[in-house]
């Protein structure tokens, strides 16, 4: 079920905010059990076979975890559960999404004319899989506390974060369900929360659906276009993803917050980002974290405590040599970098964009480390603003040719155009040609210059508004519960109602 269809907005999501209200009365089990129930008729209304498998994902963690608590006294014990529970969860997320493009891949490139078959994609594998290693290795490491049956059901399968994240973390979440809440609707936050979805609903529909025409035209074809067309395409897949994603991770916290529940954040302007290191602590938040904390503190940690075994320099004085810091930063960049273009996808193209990301975030470090002053000057300031916001944005959209391309062939193919081999094209002057050009530029502005849907929300949004921008001279784009507001919102629904299209999913829905 999609959030931006008929199906949810008129039916799914009244029952679920109704039948929540009601049953809260009853106490915590009843209103976690309902919600719990809603989320997996939510994922079944795609395949219900596959709720099979969700099903059976958690119950099997549920189990690694019921096993480590009980051997809190046996650490070798604890480890090999933990290792059997990490091997399980990326078992079966590699079958689903590696094994056969994987085996076809290998196929292609020995020439074995064999085509080994594919398998459908669960919906949410890559999320679930990840928050639930999270939650095993947490809970041997003794930073977690273990969840009961219901609540571990719960956690995994909430319907707002389960198909798309973000990926929840169990400190930030479940404490907001325990036994000291209330189980009712709050009405300020149903209208906070709904005027939060409605602006991630507006994103998705009106923006990102309508502007997907040039891109998708672009990579469905890539050969021989020329350099306006290409140009036209690539920016316009840019916008794309940015509203497509902005609009889910909208939609994601306002559904939650309709519960009185916050999630995290996991969308912050990105594309005002001076540096590639700030644009990934500003998109995909929670798989940023998720990167930090479970592959790239370890294995960083592992290397100074090798060097420090060997006597080497660690710390400040390391990075400031080639050695240490081609060891201490890049090698773990890297790793981390590429195994999250992984976790993206199997194609080859995935590869090289998370390989493409390392190499920029590496260069990031290395302007930071060994030319600090500039680094200074041209990170704070509107002047450093206007070179380091195009200069990144920039590096993000070639990344991102390989991210939305079929192949890396395809990719280099827009490549090509991009820098004029095939051609310039017709200039666009006619007033149909100029109307997507009109459109990019009109969408830049908003994304580069007005306040993000947090900072229109403002005090409403919790403690999410602290972490962000401020809104500038545009205080009159600030949200307050007014009939003006309420019709604007009203407004935006019903533009949402008229172009809503019925099988429009999400683009991190495919991964």
């Amino acid at each position: 079920m999609l959030f931006n269809s008929f199906p949810f907005l008129f039916a799914f999501l009244p029952m679920v905010l109704i039948g929540f209200h009601l049953l809260g009365r009853l106490g915590r089990i009843a209103a976690i059990s309902w919600l719990t129930a809603a989320s997996l008729v939510f994922y079944a209304y795609w395949n219900k076979a596959f709720l099979l498998l969700l099903l059976a994902s958690i119950v099997f963690n549920f189990l690694c975890a019921q096993t480590i608590v009980r051997a809190a006294s046996r650490a070798g014990w604890q480890q090999a559960v933990l290792w059997t529970g990490i091997s399980g969860n990326l078992g079966l997320l590699c079958y689903y999404k590696y094994w056969f493009p994987l085996l076809n891949s290998l196929g292609s490139l020995t020439h074995l004319e064999h085509y080994f078959g594919s398998v459908i994609l669960p919906l949410g594998i890559s999320f679930f899989t990840l928050t639930q290693i999270g939650y095993l290795v947490d809970l041997q490491q003794g930073e977690a506390r273990f969840l009961g049956l219901l609540d571990h059901l719960f956690f995994v399968s909430f319907f707002p974060h389960l198909i798309a994240g973000p990926i929840l973390h169990h400190r930030e979440f479940m404490p907001q369900v325990s036994q000291r809440r209330v189980f009712r609707l709050e009405w300020e936050d149903v209208a906070v929360g709904s005027t939060w979805f409605v602006m991630g609903l507006f994103k998705k529909v009106v923006v990102a659906d309508q502007i997907a025409a040039s891109a998708d035209l672009l990579f469905a074809s890539p050969d021989g276009q020329p350099f306006f067309k290409v140009w036209c395409g690539v920016l316009s897949y840019a916008v794309q993803l940015y509203f497509d994603f902005s609009g889910y991770s909208d939609m994601a916290i306002g559904l939650a917050k309709m519960f009185s529940l916050r999630f995290p954040m996991n969308f912050n302007s990105p594309y005002k980002a001076r540096s590639i290191i700030e644009f990934w602590q500003r998109w995909h938040m929670t798989l940023t974290n998720y990167l930090m904390l479970y592959i790239y503190n370890p294995i960083a940690l592992n290397i100074n405590r090798k060097r420090l075994a060997a006597g080497k320099a660690v710390g400040r004085k390391a990075v400031l040599t080639a050695e240490g810091f081609l060891r201490v930063i890049c090698l773990p960049t890297l790793v981390t970098m590429v195994l999250a273009g992984i976790w993206h996808g199997a194609g080859r193209q995935f590869l090289a964009f998370g390989l493409l990301h390392g190499v920029f975030i590496c260069i990031n470090h290395a302007w930071r480390t060994f030319a600090p002053k500039w680094s200074v000057v041209l990170g704070s300031g509107r002047p450093g603003a206007m070179i380091c916001v195009p200069i990144t944005f920039l590096a993000v959209v070639c990344a991102q040719i390989f991210f939305r391309a079929d192949s890396v062939q395809d990719a280099f193919s827009v490549f090509r155009g991009a820098i004029g081999i095939n051609g310039l094209g017709r200039v666009p002057y006619t007033g149909t040609e100029l109307i997507p050009w009109i459109a990019l530029g009109l969408l830049l502005t908003v994304i580069w210059w007005f306040p993000n849907t947090q900072e229109i929300l403002g005090r409403y949004s919790t403690e999410a508004s602290s972490e962000t921008d401020s809104s500038g001279d545009l205080h009159w784009l600030q949200w307050q519960p007014t009939w003006k507001w309420s019709l604007a919102i009203c407004a935006a629904f019903f533009a949402c109602f008229v172009l809503m299209k019925p099988a429009s999913r999400f683009l991190y829905f495919q991964f």
